[in-house]
């Protein structure tokens, strides 16, 4: 395997997780909304809302997620790729706008 290969796994690879995060939406704002991601990579996750909240393909949302017991969050930007409703509940999918390094998803996804 090359290491354009590996490192191209990696990248892909998403962690089944459930993470606390408040987020902020192009054109609405600086509200910031209460979110929970469940699917994590280093290139994206998947962010829901259990409120009817307005978003659409191709919005910006500017995103910390928090670090599981600390202080501390990821700070990142992305886009929003695809959306889904449930009732009241919203799910959508965000592209990071850079790629989370390896050490951010470490912390993120470790288990204490």
């Amino acid at each position: 395997m090359t290491t354009a290969t590996h490192e191209e796994m990696r990248i892909k690879q998403r962690f089944s997780v459930s993470l606390q995060a408040a987020g902020s939406l192009e054109g609405q704002g600086t509200a910031e909304h209460e979110l929970r991601v469940s699917n994590l990579s280093a290139t994206g996750a998947r962010l829901h809302f259990d409120t009817t909240l307005h978003v659409r393909v191709g919005m910006r949302i500017a995103l910390k997620i928090f670090i599981p017991h600390t202080i501390l969050h990821v700070p990142t930007t992305g886009e929003i790729m695809w959306v889904t409703r449930q009732g009241n509940a919203v799910s959508f999918g965000v592209r990071f706008a850079d790629i989370l390094s390896e050490t951010m998803v470490q912390q993120l996804i470790r288990k204490n």
